[in-house]
């Protein structure tokens, strides 16, 4: 494992063994405080000490912290080993400060939000935690799984966070109010809560099955993530699927062949993150597009790769696209026929389109090369 592979624990280590554990302790004192105001309010004597009270509002402003922070730290490594950060260069210093100034100003609204007394300072500080964990959260580079936003391990730190935020922001008002509207709001919103975070300890699991470590990244980007199967790591010798799928390669490397026009991927859809280079090749009678060495894209179901007459589609009909087959792989150099009869200048953009859920991955508009 390398720097970054560990850095990439740190998330997952802090849910474990301190994010987690508090959960249990804060919904422990949870039903002993309920427990011992419904006892009390019976004008009976409670064994549950009075303790619990203070107890689980304090643990409670841990478990804010600590649920805050390890999301910060989740958004951080993204955008550091995936997003801007990745391949640095000096125009991009601009954002880069700017992201820098937003981390820092989320952690501060966080600690003066501790510190509010009144209303209105903790609706100012706690509106601007959450703003700036939405912001970073929508960086290039951090994984949102937007094509299945409904088991999204992202999208449930999102809400746990702003949950979490809410919950800080109302506590002087709960002890306050005598009509329990607020503790009632408190309850139902933290039930809420824990289906979340009962929804992020199998979301995370699953998402870290997924993930590989970074020396296994370029053996993985041989696969066919279509067909699901991948070279044989002992003999070196590929599957009957692989040998089929790459015959349509073969002629751009025992061929000379021409390259008609190029351009580069741009991603469409924020966290899709799509790049490389596209070229249209004629090989001999046939004319191909070839996506090169650099291509990368974001994992996805029934991903499909076209050509349209659009560089940012606004809708897929027979009338202004062409199907050139399923992504044959989410990395690297791969070549597509282009059905005969097509004229590619008709339709001079290559698309990378989620189909399942309708979502553009990115796209490259095509240039003449003279």
């Amino acid at each position: 494992m390398n720097a970054k592979d560990i850095a990439g624990l740190i998330h997952p280590a802090l849910a474990v063994v301190v994010v987690f554990p508090i959960i249990g302790i804060v919904v422990n004192l949870a039903w002993q405080t309920r427990q011992r105001r419904l006892q009390t309010a019976d004008k009976s004597k409670s064994k549950i000490p009075p303790v619990v009270g203070p107890e689980h509002r304090k643990i409670g402003n841990w478990l804010t912290g600590s649920v805050v922070g390890i999301t910060l730290v989740a958004i951080a490594y993204s955008i550091y080993f995936k997003g801007i950060f990745k391949d640095f260069k000096s125009e991009n210093m601009t954002i880069a400060i700017l992201i820098v100034t937003i981390f820092i100003a989320t952690v501060a609204s966080l600690v003066f939000l501790y510190q509010a007394k009144t209303k209105l300072w903790r609706g100012i500080f706690a509106t601007l935690t959450g703003a700036g964990i939405v912001i970073l959260g929508f960086q290039d580079g951090v994984y949102r799984r937007d094509f299945e936003w409904q088991v999204s391990h992202f999208y449930y730190g999102l809400i746990a966070s702003i949950l979490m935020i809410f919950s800080l922001a109302i506590v002087p008002e709960i002890y306050k109010d005598r009509t329990h509207k607020w503790r009632k709001i408190h309850t139902a919103l933290n039930c809420l809560a824990i289906l979340v975070f009962l929804g992020q300890g199998i979301t995370g699991s699953r998402d870290l099955l997924e993930i590989s470590l970074s020396w296994q990244e370029k053996h993985l980007s041989k696969c066919d993530w279509g067909k699901q199967v991948c070279p044989d790591s002992q003999s070196q010798t590929l599957s009957p699927e692989i040998i089929v799928a790459s015959i349509s390669n073969y002629p751009t490397l025992a061929q000379a062949n021409t390259v008609l026009a190029s351009g580069e991927f741009v991603t469409i859809t924020p966290g899709e993150d799509t790049e490389g280079t596209a070229e249209i090749i004629q090989v001999g009678s046939k004319t191909q597009v070839r996506l090169a060495e650099n291509f990368s894209a974001i994992e996805g179901p029934a991903v499909k790769l076209l050509l349209h007459k659009e560089n940012r589609p606004g809708s897929y009909t027979a009338e202004n696209y062409v199907r050139l087959g399923d992504l044959k792989s989410f990395t690297g150099e791969q070549v597509y026929d282009i059905p005969e009869g097509i004229n590619w200048q008709d339709y001079p953009n290559v698309v990378v389109w989620c189909e399942k859920f309708d979502v553009t991955f990115g796209s490259a508009k095509l240039a003449l090369l003279n």
